[in-house]
């Protein structure tokens, strides 16, 4: 069987040198799943263009709510020309009726065991047009992604690994709890060591939702990785300030930045978020254990929580720039379907569009409670240009930490951030129109 899978782009913005920032961990893992014995191509659109008239028995399509509309254009691209297609992925996950009508069977959830099903199924003749599992996998014995089937040299971080799913949380715009559940779910420490063995290089870039969250586990997972001499970034949540011996064996263990949600200054929008892990905490004192410990922080903000205004927009640039975050990304309120904001919002009528393309996390698709969308528009560009102006990097470029300041490493990352988001950024941009799309228009590096 000739199996194509592809990652849809809804851009074709690069970082830098024609790169994007990290690969689909999605379909290299199906590749892995799949029997021995077909021939499987990998096509991250983000980094070469679809062939959409590539021969294949079989199309996997898996992407994120923005990606929507590119993905049903190219499937029934391929449906028209007789390709049967699946769709998988987060958007089908939370609307499976929908993918459905642009496929010939839908993947709801997590792809292990259910994967392997559709393969078996397929082969026989008997493909179901819904694939639900009853209960999410367990993560022991997961097979190494096919790391091999991406484009070499395409990614700033090419090495990308998962160690557990799962948030307790719940905050009420994340996708991750619905899909994912809130319960936590562990690779072996062992398999996630050989992994990172066979890898190619030791930079490697955690995809745990939070990685830090079940402290007893997070020591087990980074004592384990320390002999490895890596140099590794991952997500996590501020409760890691307050725990010193475990900052000090993430940065023996070779951490060198971590994404962080801190979402809001505002304790009203933290509630209303239930960001319960930021309540009754010092955010700027957190912050600053985190930097002395010699861990870098990657801050992520939402703006647009039903009890922002303009004043606490303002206030939110201000605090990433007094803590001197090495660099921050600062997203509008987004109602992805199968979020509670989602429900929430448009139960409310306030969701103005369902143009999926527009689900970038820059463009305004509600109505905000105390602004209007074109000032809530106008507040994320000025936090952009505010943050990423050539005097604010160069008052956050030193921080006291423990250990040489890297200088050089935020330079670089605040330079990338400003060439991404000044004038425009990957995520205000409408990705496409509707017609037929065009191949990427910049070279990609390797190739």
């Amino acid at each position: 069987m000739r199996l194509l899978l592809i990652s849809p782009s809804w851009t074709n913005d690069a970082w830098n040198g024609g790169k994007t920032l990290i690969p689909p961990l999605s379909l290299p893992m199906l590749a892995a799943l799949t029997p021995p014995g077909h021939d499987i191509r990998l096509v991250d659109e983000h980094v070469e263009a679809v062939d959409p008239k590539a021969q294949a028995d079989l199309v996997g399509l898996s992407f994120m709510t923005a990606a929507a509309p590119r993905a049903y254009e190219l499937a029934d691209g391929y449906r028209r020309r007789g390709v049967p297609v699946v769709i998988g992925g987060m958007h089908a996950s939370a609307l499976p009726a929908e993918a459905g009508a642009h496929a010939d069977a839908v993947v709801v959830g997590e792809a292990e065991g259910q994967w392997q099903q559709l393969i078996a199924d397929f082969e026989r003749g008997s493909l179901q047009s819904l694939y639900q599992a009853p209960a999410r996998p367990e993560l022991d014995g997961l097979p190494v992604p096919r790391r091999d089937l991406l484009r070499p040299g395409a990614y700033l971080t090419p090495n990308i690994v998962q160690t557990a799913r799962g948030c307790p949380h719940a905050c009420t715009f994340c996708s991750v709890s619905p899909v994912f559940g809130r319960k936590y779910r562990f690779r072996p420490v062992p398999e996630v060591v050989d992994e990172l063995r066979s890898l190619s290089s030791r930079s490697v870039g955690f995809v745990d939702d939070n990685i830090v969250a079940s402290p007893g586990r997070a020591r087990e997972l980074f004592e384990a990785i320390t002999p490895l001499g890596l140099q590794w970034v991952g997500q996590g949540d501020l409760s890691m300030a307050d725990d010193p011996e475990l900052l000090d064996l993430m940065r023996r263990s070779g951490c060198a930045a971590m994404f962080v949600g801190i979402e809001s200054v505002s304790r009203e929008s933290l509630a209303v978020s239930k960001k319960r892990p930021n309540l009754g905490i010092d955010t700027a004192e957190a912050v600053s254990k985190i930097h002395r410990a010699g861990i870098d922080i990657v801050g992520s903000f939402v703006l647009g929580l039903d009890p922002d205004t303009l004043a606490s927009c303002r206030e939110t640039v201000r605090f990433a720039e007094r803590a001197k975050l090495g660099a921050a990304q600062f997203a509008v309120l987004t109602p992805f379907p199968g979020t509670p904001v989602h429900d929430q919002l448009k139960a409310e009528g306030r969701i103005t569009t369902f143009d999926w393309a527009l689900y970038t996390m820059g463009n305004v698709v509600y109505k905000p409670a105390n602004m209007t969308a074109e000032e809530l528009a106008a507040e994320r560009a000025y936090a952009y240009k505010r943050f990423y102006s050539a005097g604010s990097i160069a008052r956050r470029m030193l921080v006291w930490r423990r250990g040489k300041p890297k200088i050089a490493l935020r330079l670089a990352l605040n330079l990338s951030y400003r060439r991404l988001h000044r004038g425009g950024t990957i995520m205000n941009r409408v990705p496409y129109d509707g017609g037929v799309r065009e191949p990427l228009a910049r070279p990609v590096a390797g190739g």
